[in-house]
């Protein structure tokens, strides 16, 4: 089997072109910018997005962010091949069980090593969404993902920074590609994932050794167990469960900012790695500040995306309240899966009257096991649309969304996200 890299996935003729396909060329969209460019592209361009306010949904199993580098790859594929919502949602569910699987292997100590497993993992994830929507065989799909096994990178180094969005553009560009060139009949290396110097041995040689990937494939499949966490505040995962103990209490005792004294927020040991940002100077850094995120709550009660702004870091009450946080940790809170973000949360908010308010928040909202409401999802995604579609268009997305399984072409709503 060929790819033509025009409209579908079918036998090439002597020149390598379908000859049912037509050329779509630079046709693929970015979502809210009414632009057009190449598939590479536009999973480059909507990769980004999709990981830019960090409002994207977290995967336990894979350590990192499954959504924002394998769609984009799926949705320009999809775009190519003419597919339907419902090949999307397929080819989304292998994406999440590839991703899942191989971070049971190798997620926590590929992330404790410093590697970004959102960007690490996800071009495995893009590479397997796209070869389904493209239609490639098994052999093609297994070439696909060793040749993604080429293209791992991203450091969590560079987490707090604008590199870390583009993680996702480049894991999702980097796994379409390979899908379309597995297609096109490149090769590469059977062993490239699980054998010797292949993936999983060069990037974390001190894996458990005894865990069979492909094994765990289905069994079961990890977009219903252990599911996805999806996230209600555009911040660091770790930051959550203490967002909503504090909002909590701010809400059940009227609390106002000036008449807190301090804020202490304790998390499970091992949790919190990447709130390296004590004293943000920027929206972006305050996403991976618990000081800035507990302040932000107590002076605004919210924390949307309205909150992660220049002119909220340098709210004088915002400053002062973030002097008065301090980040702790606790090893009474527990932390049953090492490799989860969504640990519990203790908060206490001393007042100037003497009382210490306390509250725990044991699982984050958006948890599975504390899931949001339709109307929550929904308002959610007004928020992030509101500044580049207009009322009417995220009333027509909201709709193609809700019977997307039954979508016959899924460039209605991928043309509905640019804007046009």
């Amino acid at each position: 089997m060929r790819y033509c890299g025009c409209n579908r996935a079918g036998d090439a003729d002597s020149t390598g072109q379908d000859s049912e396909c037509e050329p779509r060329g630079w046709n693929c969209y970015h979502f809210g910018h009414s632009v057009r460019s190449s598939p590479l592209g536009a999973a480059l361009a909507n990769g980004v997005m999709a990981h830019a306010c960090d409002f994207d949904d977290v995967s336990d199993p894979m350590c990192g962010h499954p959504t924002a580098p394998a769609l984009p790859a799926i949705l320009a594929a999809g775009e190519l091949a003419e597919c339907s919502g419902r090949d999307v949602i397929l080819a989304y569910a292998a994406a999440i069980e590839v991703m899942g699987k191989l971070g049971r292997a190798a997620g926590f100590e590929l992330y404790k090593s410093g590697w970004h497993a959102t960007a690490a993992l996800g071009v495995f994830g893009a590479a397997a969404g796209a070869s389904k929507i493209l239609g490639l065989d098994e052999e093609h799909t297994a070439t696909a993902i060793a040749i993604a096994a080429s293209r791992v990178a991203g450091i969590r180094a560079n987490i707090g920074t604008m590199v870390k969005p583009m993680h996702c553009g480049f894991a999702a560009r980097d796994g379409l590609e390979a899908a379309l060139l597995a297609a096109a009949g490149a090769t590469a290396s059977s062993d490239g994932l699980g054998g010797s110097n292949g993936f999983l041995d060069t990037y974390v040689p001190q894996r458990n050794r005894s865990v069979d990937v492909v094994s765990l494939l289905g069994n079961p499949f990890d977009i219903r167990s252990p599911g996805i966490v999806f996230k209600k505040y555009p911040s660091c995962l770790d930051t959550h469960s203490a967002i909503d103990a504090i909002l909590e209490l701010r809400d059940r005792h009227d609390i106002q900012p000036e008449n807190v004294k301090q804020v202490r927020c304790l998390l499970a040991p091992g949790v919190g790695g990447d709130l390296a940002y004590h004293a943000p100077q920027e929206p972006i850094e305050g996403k991976f500040s618990m000081e800035f995120c507990s302040a932000v709550a107590l002076v605004r009660g919210r924390v949307t995306l309205a909150e992660f702004s220049q002119d909220v870091v340098d709210d004088p009450e915002v400053r002062r309240l973030i002097g008065l946080s301090k980040l702790d940790f606790d090893s009474e809170l527990t932390n049953p899966d090492p490799r989860s973000f969504c640990a519990s949360a203790r908060v206490e908010v001393s007042l100037m009257d003497g009382r210490v308010l306390k509250n725990t928040v044991n699982h984050m909202r958006g948890h599975p096991q504390n899931p949001m409401t339709d109307h929550e999802f929904v308002s959610k995604f007004k928020d992030c649309a509101y500044a580049v579609l207009s009322a009417s268009q995220i009333a027509r997305v909201l709709t193609l969304i809700e019977d997307l399984e039954h979508l016959s072409d899924m460039r209605l709503l991928t043309s509905e996200l640019a804007g046009e």
